[in-house]
């Protein structure tokens, strides 16, 4: 005990010798702080680095146990002059502020320098002088998140939640609560089609996120901005032509969870499927006979699960003395998931009104998920005055599904004896999305005063489902009353099919707009004026054929090429609704002005949509809206005020007008009955289009460095909001999109950013409420007057919010940066609230996804200067995709499987499983 004590002093003693040595490193100019700044010790007497240390991310930086002595501390700062200061470590110097001085005037590096567009300082400054309502993340960001696609990036945004697919995948982008339809999405600030074969809106998960430099999310439009967006605006600002060479690749392998018990991969022959259907192919007067139809939809295997990988690759510089910039860029993402869901098939009770469940469904998918994508950016300053750019664009999106599906009775999981049927459906699917974009821009200076930019563009974007194979099964089975379960053979069904699917966007687009610079009053006024036209068509095409057993039954054994088929409708499906060509045309012009006096900065002013749609279908002429017109205009103004409160704090208020046309296929005139649903599916070729009047106000607060405060609240109010219900034409009943008066749209948005030296906080929160009123059904039993019993149903109105919005959605991520060591961490929390999944005809039996909470996790490490290892995990808790009906079990519901009494009734659960990716990055 004595020797432990007398070490302790001695160590005490030689510590109290040591000095600490702290600071902080800004800009000369702005004082903003520093990142990565080299701060180095070298001892006067030897000339040798003593010490070496990096600023933070909020640009400070302590030297710890520095020796008694004179010493010369120097920083340097890509960009900035070398700093040099003597310090005594006899004596605390206290905490340095440390001011750097750029190496050239700032009015030649506005000229000669451009801006990192992928870093997070510059799009902190992007976001903060920006003249409307914005959220952006940047590319660093990007590349050290656990996130792989666009879609996955959006959920970190303030306000955003995401749609998954059925892989587990983000898909698609819900903002403040508004679902995906009111939302468009711009590459470089142009709208681009849709692959979607019925709606508008764009899957973001085709595209690959290290493509990017920034992904913004705008929430307040301006004039100069197509105004159909009521929730938001997704632009993907993609890489651009770096100031000198450089050369960044990425390569990557990894596995999800799922496979990690030896789970079976199921595949099938999917490279050599029939690309058009033999109605296509042939003509539509062709009858098809059974050599048009391959069996190998309908043949598959189990194999040890592939690795996943990722390839990335970008090289760009500026060449001919800085006049041409030119970036080329690829990615490639090969992802292998494996998914388990349980599903019941719930009816509406005609006596209760509450959910009776009929057959419950075991799905086991298998994806294999391709995404590529290459772009190329060229820019030419021809003068000071004149600049053309161009981005040829090409995103592709592969999809490979094994589905099995086993529907059973419930009387298998029930106790007792009992009868029951096992229908299996095996269905191998390949969808194929691409989308093209081509712009060609132009920039002049044509005076001092007076500007002009345009924009030529073409896009197409293509769905194509080749040959997609279901072969149904179904077999007796007979419960005993010792629990014996005795299965009959397994017969092919009738209902085994063969489909077709395949639809193109294709948008010709210009945009013209001009600038004047003027002063009124010693004021500097800056007015815009400029248009656009888009001229789309859109066609569509589908075909389904059943194919039969023949002869008939026949069992299966596990191998269909031992089964014999016929062709049921040799002319496939040449009058489905599904088969149309749309067409419309876009007009639109817009008056705008910008001026700052004082603290205050506004921008406002008109925009005039003239929107023509016209569409033709493969339905008899006899039928209503078979084929169809709509013409109508739309004049949005707008204004975003910007006041400066201080040098670093400003308050925003801002309204817009907008609207959400509706979606093609939902105008056609289709009717289609799945067989399982409780009513057939209807168009409606009087749909209206939905307008929104739109108010914003935000506070924002940027303390130092990369840090910022955003806090802000928002109401929409919404004329026509499109939603399905039910509606009543003769003595038919159909599910049908419809316009439903007005809905509200209300909220809270909260967004923090925080650095502390290494450590990091990045945190958000949104609260939104809305409010819907839409006709829906209740069934129940009601007593007549001579006592005897009778099933009715009345109409009745609900009050509930827009689907997809959930009340509360947050975000928390810590982060742990350390420049000098070359490490990047980041653990990654998503919260999203329960919401409506699917709307029901029937009054309160709407089905709701579950609240959940996903936690994903990445790290970099440096191990030289050009070459880094990282990680990617996501979904490390395993969180399932859950759906219920918010009505509570009953005691009937104690001899269901999965159901349990007092509890709401269960729909269902599907399970992904954690992914995992380790690779290698290198940038020179």
């Amino acid at each position: 005990m004595g020797k432990l004590f007398t070490t302790l002093i001695l160590l005490s003693i030689s510590l109290s010798s040591l000095a600490q040595t702290k600071g902080t490193v800004a800009d000369q100019l702005s004082g903003e702080p520093l990142q990565g700044a080299t701060v180095r010790i070298k001892n006067k007497a030897t000339g040798k680095t003593a010490l070496s240390v990096a600023t933070g991310l909020d640009g400070t930086f302590v030297i710890k146990a520095l020796s008694k002595g004179n010493y010369e501390l120097e920083v340097s700062f890509s960009g900035y002059k070398p700093y040099q200061q003597s310090i005594s470590a006899d004596q605390n110097p206290g905490a340095l502020v440390i001011r750097m001085e750029l190496k050239e005037a700032l009015s030649e590096v506005r000229v000669t320098g451009r801006i990192d567009k992928g870093s997070d300082r510059s799009t902190m400054l992007y976001e903060r002088r920006a003249d409307n309502i914005i959220n952006a993340v940047s590319a660093r960001t990007i590349e050290v998140s656990p996130d792989l696609s666009v879609a996955n990036v959006t959920q970190r945004i303030a306000g955003v939640s995401l749609q998954r697919s059925a892989n587990g995948e983000g898909q698609y982008a819900i903002v403040r609560g508004m679902d995906k339809r009111y939302n468009y999405t711009l590459v470089n600030g142009i709208k681009i089609p849709s692959p979607d074969n019925k709606n508008r809106y764009v899957p973001l998960d085709i595209f690959p996120a290290d493509l990017l430099d920034r992904l913004e999310v705008t929430k307040a439009l301006t004039p100069n901005m197509e105004g159909d967006a009521i929730g938001g605006v997704v632009n993907m600002v993609m890489k651009d032509a770096p100031d000198h060479f450089s050369v960044r690749a990425n390569a990557a392998i990894g596995q999800a969870q799922s496979f990690f018990d030896g789970t079976k991969f199921t595949t099938y022959n999917h490279s050599d499927l029939a690309e058009k259907s033999p109605r296509i192919a042939q003509g539509d007067n062709y009858l098809a006979a059974i050599n048009d139809f391959s069996k190998k939809p309908f043949l598959f295997s189990a194999k040890k699960a592939p690795l996943a990988s990722t390839l990335g690759l970008s090289v760009g510089g500026r060449v001919f003395r800085n006049k041409l910039g030119v970036l080329l860029a690829g990615s490639y993402q090969n992802l292998y998931r494996d998914v388990q869901s349980q599903f019941f098939r719930a009816e509406t009770d005609r006596i209760t009104n509450n959910p009776s469940f009929t057959n419950l469904q075991s799905r086991r998918y298998s994806f294999q998920q391709e995404r590529t994508g290459m772009h190329a950016r060229l820019d030419y300053v021809i003068n000071p005055f004149n600049t053309i750019r161009l981005y040829a664009g090409s995103l592709s999106l592969r999809q490979n599904q094994y589905r099995f599906l086993s529907d059973t009775g419930l009387v298998l999981g029930r106790v007792g004896p009992g009868t029951g049927r096992i229908g299996n459906t095996f269905r191998t699917e390949t969808q194929l999305q691409h989308i093209t974009n081509i712009s060609l821009q132009g920039e002049h200076k044509l005076s001092g005063s007076f500007r002009v930019n345009w924009s030529a563009v073409y896009s197409k974007a293509t769905g194509n489902q080749p040959q997609r194979g279901t072969l149904v099964t179904s077999t007796g089975v007979t419960r005993e009353a010792n629990g014996t379960l005795t299965q009959q053979p397994v017969y092919i069904d009738n209902s085994t099919y063969q489909d077709w699917s395949r639809n193109s966007d294709e948008d010709k687009s210009g945009y013209l707009n001009l600038t004047y610079d003027s002063h009124i009053f010693n004021t500097a006024v800056q007015w815009t004026v400029g248009g656009m036209y888009r001229d789309k068509t859109r066609t569509s095409d589908y075909d389904k054929y059943n194919l039969r057993p023949d002869p008939s039954p026949q069992e299966y054994k596990g191998n269909a090429a031992a089964n014999t088929f016929s062709v049921f409708n040799p002319q496939g499906t040449a009058t489905d609704a599904l088969n149309y060509d749309a067409y419309e045309k876009v007009g639109a012009g817009y008056a705008m002005f910008k001026f700052e006096t004082g603290g205050l900065q506004a921008l406002g002013g008109l925009r005039y949509e003239n929107t023509h749609f016209n569409w033709v279908t493969a339905s008899p002429k006899t039928v209503e809206g078979a084929t169809g017109s709509i013409r109508y205009y739309d004049v949005l103004p707008s204004i975003n005020l910007k006041y400066k409160l201080t040098a670093k704090q400003f308050l925003r208020l801002s309204y817009y007008s907008s609207l959400s046309r509706p979606g093609f296929y939902e105008i056609t005139p289709h009717v289609y009955d799945d067989g399982v649903s409780d009513y057939p599916e209807q168009g409606n070729p009087h749909l209206k289009r939905t307008t929104a009047e739109n108010f914003d106000i935000r506070w924002e607060l940027f303390p130092k460095g990369v840090d910022q405060v955003l806090a802000g609240v928002f109401y929409k109010s919404i004329k026509n909001p499109i939603e399905y219900a039910i509606v009543n034409i003769g003595n038919l009943t159909y599910y049908s999109p419809a316009n439903f008066g007005t809905a509200n749209n209300y909220g809270f948005e909260a967004d923090v950013t925080r650095y502390f030296h290494s450590l990091g906080v990045k945190a958000n929160y949104t609260y939104t409420s809305s409010a819907i009123t839409t006709s829906k059904v209740r069934r129940f039993q009601k007593t007549n007057t001579d006592g005897t019993k009778e099933l009715t149903q009345e109409n009745r109105t609900q009050t509930r919010p827009l689907q997809g919005q959930s009340k509360h959605v947050a975000n928390l991520s810590l982060l742990y940066k350390n420049n000098k060591q070359g490490i990047d961490g980041q653990l990654a929390a998503v919260y999203t609230g329960a919401r409506i999944n699917t709307v029901s005809p029937f009054f309160d039996n709407d089905i709701w996804q579950k609240s959940f909470v996903q936690l994903d996790f990445s790290l970099e490490v440096r191990l030289t200067r050009s070459l880094s290892v990282y990680t990617k995990v996501n979904n490390i808790l395993n969180t399932p995709y859950k759906l219920e009906i918010h009505i509570k079990n009953g005691q009937d519901a104690a001899a269901i499987p999965y159901q349990e009494v007092g509890k709401n009734a269960f729909i269902r659960k599907d399970t992904y499983g954690a992914n995992y990716l380790f690779g290698l990055r290198f940038k020179r």
